[in-house]
């Protein structure tokens, strides 16, 4: 027991690459030691087995996209960043990656890089994972070292990204000076994007596509903000752009979804835009689009941008000319009135019925109904209503009026 608690104690002052190399005559196989970006720091030296994902990280001193997203795919990087034990990983032959064992290096939350064992030696059994939870422990004081110069560059880019976002430079010119000084890539048309989830730190969740995708992003409480551009050319731009976030949204929502436990994961973006001066409307467009999808989850389901609102994009301010003037809708209230007396669902039919354009028989299938009481539901609702539902004008208004009041109930 003794020595499981000691393999590195004679190893506090050596180098990051020295403790690779200790780490992969430990376990027998071959190690590399990355940053949180997946940057490559140290790499064992003593053996030459390896894997084209290794090979491929070394050259080109960071881990191949391809891997990096077929590992999140698969759910890995969501047990690293979750879990403080070692990750057995089995091999992935697609994308060139053998069977390993991985294990993050940690700072209280934060995880400051990677450390990984390939399996090519001999196997890494779970009586050696004692000797990763090590490696990950001495590993920390040598991250934190390299960390200092990068962070510092990285928090600059950030406020950048911030002082855009609240709209403080209205030059373009200027803002590209100064991202280009920054060493920030802007691309245009871009948009941005805003998701949220409660309990979830999402820029390690996301980091694989966020790289995949050449992606800046800053963090704000349980939101990441994204920046996301298209980087080609030709005349379909903007329709590539939309292309481009919703396949990011496909990658990333399902995926968080089946890993959060503390509610919803959930995402808007705005319109996109070519001038970086315009970058707040973008932005106030996504958390609008949030703020809607919030409120009217069912009927926003699978819309996630400001374009495809519809009549939802309305409804807040609409909202707030009803309480300027102090309308009550009338009609409203007495269908709801009826509803309490009764112990009916006239309201429940009649937004149902709006909400499948007057489709009598997708209506009386969604609320379970015959389509017999379904019309005898409808004509009372007229009847109570004083109004006609075969007038468009009429239907509209009531159609609005119902998601109103659903608005006031959800506020």
């Amino acid at each position: 027991m003794s020595n499981q608690l000691n393999f590195f104690q004679n190893y506090q002052h050596a180098d990051i690459d020295e403790l690779a190399d200790v780490i992969g005559e430990l376990l027998q196989n071959p190690i590399t030691i990355e940053d949180s970006d997946h940057k490559l720091i140290a790499y064992s030296s003593h053996s030459e087995s390896t894997d084209q994902a290794r090979s491929s990280t070394i050259m080109s001193r960071r881990v191949p996209e391809k891997v990096l997203t077929r590992l999140w795919k698969d759910g890995v990087f969501q047990e690293l960043l979750t879990k403080e034990e070692p990750v057995h990983i089995p091999a992935k032959d697609e994308v060139g990656l053998g069977k390993r064992v991985a294990i993050a290096i940690r700072k209280g939350n934060d995880v400051l890089g990677y450390i990984w064992a390939i399996e090519v030696n001999r196997p890494i059994t779970e009586a050696d994972d004692e000797i990763l939870r090590q490696a990950a422990r001495a590993a920390v004081s040598r991250l934190i070292q390299r960390q200092g110069k990068r962070k510092a560059e990285e928090q600059r880019r950030k406020e950048f990204l911030w002082e855009l976002l609240l709209g403080n430079h209205s030059s373009d010119t200027l803002i590209r000076q100064k991202a280009e000084s920054l060493q920030m890539q802007l691309y245009a048309p871009y948009l941005i994007c805003v998701m949220e989830a409660a309990g979830t730190r999402l820029e390690q969740y996301l980091y694989p596509l966020l790289m995949r995708d050449k992606m800046l992003w800053v963090v704000d409480g349980n939101q990441i903000i994204l920046l996301v551009g298209h980087t080609g050319t030709g005349k379909k731009q903007e329709e590539l752009l939309g292309r481009k976030m919703e396949q990011f949204l496909a990658d990333s929502l399902g995926k968080l979804e089946s890993h959060e436990r503390q509610g919803p994961v959930t995402a808007g973006y705005g319109r996109s835009y070519k001038a970086y001066a315009d970058i707040v409307k973008s932005y106030q467009e996504a958390l609008h689009a949030l703020k809607i999808k919030r409120l009217f989850p069912r009927e926003t389901e699978g819309l996630h941008g400001f374009h495809e609102l519809g009549i939802y994009r309305y409804l807040i301010k609409l909202k707030q000319w009803d309480e300027e003037q102090g309308y009550e809708n009338e009609r409203l209230a007495r269908l709801k009135r009826y509803d309490a007396e009764n112990q009916t669902a006239m309201t429940e039919t009649l937004e149902a019925y709006l909400d499948t354009a007057g489709k009598v028989n997708v209506t009386a299938n969604r609320l379970h109904i015959h389509i017999n009481t379904l019309s005898y539901r409808l004509k009372r609702i007229e009847e109570i209503m004083q109004v006609d539902l075969e007038d468009m004008n009429q239907r509209v208004a009531l159609y609005l009026e119902l998601k109103l009041d659903k608005l006031n109930d959800e506020r």
